[in-house]
Formats: structure tokens, sequence, C-alpha cells
């Protein structure tokens, strides 16, 4: 059996707080676990997924069982959060970063950066009192850790699942007092949302608690959590409408504020944007050059004239549709990516990519139904960064039943075999899995957390994105390597169109039929696929560009240690490196690879040789 609980608060090189400590480098450790386990407690639902159970104030010794409390949305404890992150950021300003070595520097970067959003969140986008889906998220996200994450014997994760059912109307009495503006889009994804969490008490909850001594607990609680959950779905329908509007759209000041912070990059949205929309015209222009090729043999005779424009679209469009009937069923796709799975490991370890060998941990389940409002084709969890010897997990997403026909074979086209073997990369192995796991080999203890838990976006969704592409040079598709580059193409398209549709929708007026016209007609993208991604655009932002500016920034960086390097450049030992490091921006893993600072790291033997 695990241990069920960690120790609260490890001590560093000074112990943390403590005021004797003389040196910026001696200082830094402790004020940077001080900050990782206090915003931790902040919201015990990402401690539990973190893998901090219970937590000891260092200065109170009050002890907090983390994983039987849901996270306090109330204004007093809104409030304590806000003096906490303001007095924080005068303490690290008074820290001299210069004293620093270059790995401290780049902690310190993280940190400052992490401490400025947690503000802007606070202050300026204010989404508790403007987005509704938040606390959905919010409230699946702790139950479900409760069922899902191993991390103690099944009887002692049902009483805490039965302690956190027992809070929900509390929870929700917090919610619909915050929630004071909203708008349509964000409304009707809240009650879908929650409706999932209403399903997963019903089911997935009762079924985990069953026969335990837990189950009693649960079964009390339950019609005040249901109910509470209905009138929360009734307040966001009936009542939220009409407190007042906050538009989805951000518009150009908190768009570039949340660039700033959540991208940690150079470039600019109008430099973004402008190298997007000339990607698409170059990226299309090759596709047709390979697909001319396909049509003339699987279309003989089928010839297209007039404006270039069209005939790209047509010949193209054809041949992708031909290349999306090789596709599973609708009930098989989560098989799908269980096969996809099993395959990259055999390829990853027998091509020597990495050296890491051991994939036991990952696990492909079907995604929650409270998640799949955001995560319509799958996604990544990655295992508690606490408590690495946990599962991770592989979301893909099935073809709701109730889809008639034509929608669900629009979907399945869209995530044929070559996209959902990508989707399986960028996912799992090597893509976020992989990198996940690299990331919980960084030492010592304070870093690791404070790099896993505040990692850098575009570290983590760019490696996503370059293993799709960097897999496919290495061949993993074989014989198919012009279909399988024709689908690359067409995920290089829909990546430049998310740079378009969330820098034109959030700061410059696109209307969604126009996003979803240019998905389909320039993009390639089925409409149920352009339909998911326009809610997406709607429910988040900046998030989207993630992908293009990462995947940007890991392509320069391997270009350029294969030009410093020459002969020497080793792909297996470039990624055991550049891994290691754990998602710090990418600029920084270049400052560190280059300056040859060794990571610090517990890695696997090296298979690079």
């Amino acid at each position: 059996m695990r241990p069920l609980f960690r120790a609260a608060l490890p001590l560093t090189a000074c112990a943390a707080f403590a005021a004797g400590c003389s040196s910026p480098a001696t200082r830094f450790p402790g004020l940077a676990t001080e900050y990782v386990y206090t915003t931790l407690t902040f919201s015990p639902s990402g401690a539990t997924q973190t893998g901090l159970h219970r937590y000891t104030d260092p200065k109170t010794g009050a002890v907090l069982m983390l994983d039987t409390l849901l996270d306090d949305f109330s204004k007093p404890s809104l409030d304590r959060q806000r003096a906490f992150y303001q007095n924080f950021k005068a303490r690290l300003a008074a820290l001299n970063r210069g004293k620093l070595d270059p790995q401290m520097q780049a902690d310190y970067d993280l940190l400052a950066n992490a401490v400025n959003f947690a503000l802007f969140g606070l202050d300026e986008e204010r989404f508790t009192q403007r987005k509704p889906q938040l606390y959905a998220e919010n409230l699946g996200n702790a139950l479900f850790s409760n069922i899902s994450l191993e991390y103690a014997d099944t009887a002692t994760r049902a009483a805490h699942l039965a302690a956190r059912l027992g809070q929900v109307p509390a929870f929700v009495a917090a919610a619909t007092a915050n929630l004071a503006a909203s708008n349509d889009a964000w409304r009707r994804v809240a009650v879908e949302e929650m409706d999932g969490v209403a399903d997963m008490v019903r089911t997935m909850g009762a079924t985990f608690v069953k026969g335990t001594p837990a189950e009693a607990r649960y079964t009390a609680a339950q019609p005040a959590a249901l109910a509470a959950i209905q009138h929360f779905d009734a307040f966001v329908r009936d009542t939220l409408g009409t407190k007042g509007t906050f538009d989805w759209r951000m518009g150009t000041e908190l768009f570039a504020s949340k660039w700033r912070y959540y991208l940690q990059a150079t470039v600019t949205p109008q430099e973004m944007l402008k190298a997007a929309e000339d990607s698409m015209r170059t990226v299309r222009a090759e596709m047709l050059r390979l697909a001319q090729p396909l049509h003339e043999r699987w279309f003989a005779g089928h010839l297209h004239i007039g404006e270039r424009a069209a005939v790209l679209n047509a010949v193209v469009g054809e041949v992708l549709a031909r290349i999306g009937q090789d596709h599973t069923n609708r009930d098989s796709i989560v098989q799908q990516g269980e096969r996809n799975i099993a395959e990259l490991e055999r390829y990853v370890t027998g091509h020597r990519l990495l050296s890491q060998t051991d994939f036991s941990k990952l696990r492909v389940i079907p995604t929650p139904v409270f998640m799949r409002g955001i995560y319509g084709v799958g996604g990544a969890v990655f295992a508690p960064a606490l408590q690495p010897e946990l599962n991770s997990f592989y979301w893909v997403t099935p073809v709701p039943r109730a889809w008639p026909e034509a929608r669900a074979e629009a979907k399945l086209r869209e995530y044929n075999r070559f996209k959902m073997m990508t989707l399986s990369i960028h996912e799992g192995i090597p893509g976020h899995v992989v990198q996940g796991d690299y990331a919980n080999r960084v030492t010592p203890e304070w870093r690791r957390l404070l790099r896993a838990i505040f990692g850098a976006g575009t570290y983590i969704e760019g490696w996503a994105v370059y293993t799709e592409y960097m897999m496919e040079r290495q061949g993993v598709f074989g014989a198919d390597s012009v279909s399988a580059r024709l689908v690359g193409l067409k995920a290089l398209l829909r990546l430049y169109a998310n740079v378009i549709i969330d820098i034109r929708m959030q700061t410059m007026g696109m209307n969604g039929d126009s996003a979803v016209a240019m998905m389909v007609r320039d993009a390639f993208q089925e409409e149920p696929e352009a339909t998911a991604k326009l809610q997406r655009a709607q429910l988040d932002y900046v998030q989207l560009v993630l992908y293009a500016v990462g995947f940007h920034e890991w392509n320069a960086l391997r270009a350029e240690a294969e030009r410093r390097e020459g002969a020497n450049f080793n792909l297996c030992r470039y990624h055991d490196r550049v891994l290691s490091y754990g998602p710090i921006p990418v600029p920084s893993v270049r400052r560190l690879y280059f300056d040859g600072v060794a990571p610090t790291a517990t890695m696997p033997a090296s298979r690079c040789e």
C-alpha cells in the first residue's frame, strides 16, 4: 500500500520562511517552496491532483486534510489570496535575481510570472464573477480526482469523496453569490458540464463508494448535492443572464496582458497573426503539390479548372476526403487510442528517440463527461508532481451516442487513422505524457514542483506539436508517408487557423460564422470540428496560440542545436537534455542548453549511444 500522506512542507537548504538565510541563493528555495505549497492550499482540488494531501501551516500548526475539501471561492477567501500574492510579490522583488545561478534565475522568472498572472486573474479577469463553467470544471475535477487518482486505498478515497460531496451546497452558494455577468456561450457550456458532474455523482461516484464504510455518508449527502447542482443550473439558465453581460471577446488590453503572462514569449499578437496568415498560404501550396499525383491516381480524368484557390481546395479536399475514409468505427475511437499508444511505445523504444523505456504508468481512458466541453477530442493528464509514481492519463473523447450518423462520420473522417496517431503522439508518447514524466524527474523537489505546476505552456504544448512532426520525419508512418504528410500539413493549417481565429475573434470582431467558414474552406476542417473549435475559442483566449508559438520555438531550438553540433548532434541525447530541464520557457531552455548548464534531474539510463 502506498503511504497516504506526503510530508506537508519539506525543508530546503535553509528552512522555509527562515529569516536567517543570508544570500539570495539560500533564501530562494524557501520562497519557492512557500509559494508552491501555500497556493496549492488555495485549491484543494488542484492539491489532490498535484499529490499534496495534507498540509500543516508552518506558522499556526493548523492541519488541512486537502482531499476532503472543495475550493473556497467565497469573498473572504479570495481577499486572503490577493493579500498573499501582493505581499509575496514585494518579497520576491526584494531578492537580488542577479545573485542567483542560471538554473535559479530560470526558477525566479517562473515564480515572478506566476505571481503576476495570479493577480491578473483576480483583479482583471475576475472569472469567479463571470465564468460559470469555472465552477462546473472545478467541482467535477475535485470529485473525479478522488475516484481516479490512486493516492490511497479505495475506502479512504471514498471517505474523501463523501466529505467533498457534502460540501457541494456551500460550493454552489458561493458560486451563485459571485456570478454577476456572463454570456450565452459560457452559460450553455456551464449547464452542460454541471449536468455531467451530476451524472458522475449519480453513477460513477455512487459505484465507487459502494460497499465501503463511506457509502452511507455518500448516500446521505447525494440528494442535497444534486439539488444544489440543479439550483446552479437553474440560476445559470434563468437568472445569470439578467444580472449583466460580459462578452467572451476579451478585447485588445486583456488579450495582450494574458499573452504576456501565459506565453512568456517575445513575439507579439500582430507578428504572430501575420506569420500565421503567411504560413497558411505556403502550406496550402505545398499540399497542392503533394496532392496532385494522388488525385491523378485516385480520380483519373476528374479535372478541375478555374481560379487557383478553387482548384486547390477541390483537389486537396478530394484527396483528404479519400484519406479520411480510413478510420475506425464510431464506437472504437478509445480503443484506437489504446492501439496507437502500444505501437508508439514500441516505435520510440526501438528507434531510441529518447532514453525512457517504461511507459507502464500511462492509462488510456474515455474523457470524463464533465470535461468534454473543453476536451472535444482528447487530452493528457500528468501524474501528480508530488506523487510521480501514480498513473498519467490520455483522455480520448468518444463520439456521443446521440449524434446522427452523418455528424459522427464527419468527426471520424477528421480523426482518421493518421490524425488519431498524431493525436496519440501529441497527448501520449512521446508528447505530453512523456514530457510530464521527465518533468517529474527534476531535482531538487522544490524546483520540480515549481516547474511542473507553473511551467510554461509554450514549452508544454510546443513540445507536443514538435513531436508530431519529429515522429513523421523519423518514419513512423512508413509507406503511407505522403498521406500522413498531407494530414500533417492539414494539422499545421489548423495550428495557424487557431492563431487567426483567436486573435481576430477576441480582438478584431471576427464573427463565428466567418471563423467556421475559414476553418472549413482554408484549413480543410470538417464542420463539426470547426464548430467545436469555435466553442473552444469562445470559452478561452490566448490558449489556442500556444501551439503555434511553442512549435516555432522548439523547431528553432533544434535547428540551432543541429547547426552548432554538426556531426556530433544526437537526437536521443538532445531530447533527454531539453526535457530534463522541465517546462521552463523555451528561451530559458536555449540559454541553459547552449551555456552547457547541466539539468538537475534524475535521468533514466542513457540509451543514446
